[in-house]
Formats: C-alpha cells, sequence, structure tokens
C-alpha cells in the first residue's frame, strides 16, 4: 500500500475507497485481463471475511467514537507519512513541479501541521497528489499485466503490485521505522489508522455497490481498472474501452468524501 497501501489496505474484498456509489448493475467487464480469476476469488472472499470480522468493526467503531475533527487528522497524518513517495514519484515521472509541490507539502504539515495532524498546507495552496510507481510504470508505457486481488490490499495487477513493492522499499520511512521503535509505531500505526478512517468514510459506498452488483468481484475489478486509468492521467477522465459496459457510475478510490453529515 509502502504509504500508497493505505488507500488499498482495507481489505474486504479490495477495500479501497470506493466513492460516488451510484444505483448501477455493473455488466461483467471483459476488458480485464484476469487469468487466475478463480484464485483471486478465493482471495476476494477471504479478504471480504477478513473485512467483516476485523475491520469494519473496528471502522464502525472510530466512526462512532471519534470527533470529526479527530477524523480530519487521522487522515491528514496517513496522507503525509505517504508525501516523500509522492515527491519520488513525481520527480521520476519528468515532473520536477508536482515533486517540490509534495516536498513543500510534507515541510509544511510536518512543522506548522504538527507532525502532520494539520493539513495546513492545502489551506496554503498546495492540493494534494497521490503519486505511485505504479502510476511511474505506466507513464513510461508499462501495461498493467494481469489483474491480481492480493491478500488483505485487495485489486492489483502486476505493473502495481510490482509498483507497491517498489514504495515500500524507496520510502524514507522504511528505513526509519527499522531504527527506531516510535518511527516504527507513527508509520505503521499511521497506515492502519489510515485504513480504517477509509473503511469508515467509504463505508456507506461499498455496502451500496454489494448491494447492487450482480457480481461484486467483476464490479471491483472493473472499479480498479477504471480508477487506475484515472489516476494515470491525474484525475483525468476515466477511458472505458467497453461501450456496452454499463460501470458509468464515477468512483475514486482516493476521494475524500465522508458519510452524510460527517465532513
Amino acid at each position: 500500500m509502502n504509504l500508497k497501501s493505505i488507500r488499498a489496505l482495507c481489505v474486504g474484498a479490495s477495500l479501497s475507497v470506493l466513492t460516488a456509489c451510484a444505483s448501477t448493475q455493473p455488466a461483467q467487464d471483459q476488458t480485464v485481463y484476469d487469468p487466475i480469476e478463480p484464485v483471486n476469488r478465493v482471495v476476494h472472499n477471504v479478504n471480504g471475511a477478513v473485512d467483516f470480522l476485523i475491520l469494519y468493526p473496528a471502522a464502525m467503531w472510530y466512526g462512532d467514537i471519534a470527533p470529526q475533527p479527530v477524523k480530519n487528522s487521522v487522515r491528514s497524518f496517513a496522507n503525509n507519512l505517504g508525501e516523500p513517495i509522492n515527491a519520488i514519484n513525481a520527480l521520476l515521472q519528468g515532473d520536477p513541479e508536482q515533486a517540490a509541490a509534495s516536498l513543500q507539502r510534507f515541510i509544511v504539515n510536518s512543522t506548522i501541521g504538527l507532525l502532520g495532524f494539520n493539513d495546513v498546507a492545502t489551506e496554503f495552496g498546495i492540493p494534494y497528489r497521490d503519486e505511485d510507481f505504479g502510476q511511474t510504470l505506466a507513464h513510461y508505457g508499462v501495461g498493467a499485466g494481469p489483474y491480481i486481488v492480493l491478500p488483505l490490499f485487495g485489486p492489483s495487477n502486476l505493473r502495481d503490485t510490482t509498483g507497491l513493492v517498489t514504495d515500500y522499499l524507496m520510502n524514507p520511512f522504511t528505513y526509519g521505522a527499522d531504527n527506531s521503535d516510535k518511527v516504527a509505531a507513527a508509520y505503521y500505526g499511521g497506515m492502519v489508522a489510515g485504513a480504517v478512517d477509509s473503511r469508515y468514510r467509504n463505508n456507506e459506498n461499498l455496502e451500496q455497490l454489494k448491494q447492487t452488483s450482480l457480481d461484486y468481484y467483476a464490479a471491483l475489478r472493473s472499479l480498479y481498472r477504471q480508477h487506475r486509468n484515472s489516476v494515470i492521467r491525474n484525475g483525468g477522465p476515466v477511458m472505458n474501452d467497453d461501450p456496452n459496459n454499463a460501470m458509468n457510475a464515477s468512483f475514486d478510490f482516493d476521494d475524500q468524501d465522508a458519510p452524510a453529515g460527517d465532513k
């Protein structure tokens, strides 16, 4: 997830962060290369069981006891831990302006923002943008490869799984955690807290998707493809390769929407 994994970390059949859910019945997406679908479906079901037993109860408990300012701080802290990787990948993609912006965000939020618990940088006009090594590989023309459902981390593909591992190895916090118990507690604690926060914020959308999908596994697979197509374009419009696909709703795994009345 590396900190990027946090947004996708939420187990549950793949629990990335789903938002802007609409009432549609997604058709089977034939454009995703899924040669190990039987294995992927098994992992998908195991992830769903873990979500039901652990992540969902934790997210609902968190939603009940944490006031909104605390929820905002948790998300800000988790995002801030990923800023070094955002900067590195932006630079690797030949975007020094965005690399500088991510670095500025990290410095400002880590200092004035009190270790990242307050997103002061956004207030200063430096918006957050997520970058990962999977996006970097795609920037240089590397194809997605076969679809993969990772244990706990959920939907992925060969390119993004490679990116996930690379991001983890490149993240300065990975090495800091190896040498300091305090850094390790902040790093891994932030990952877990961010995952719980994401699961809570997107519970309604995730539940609606389950209820309205003829095949929840296929729906998530298609949404993951659409999401990655969008983030590779840095938020540009999603390209739908199948004009007959009924998946026309807008989903964004990194959106910051919260349940109604909880923004």
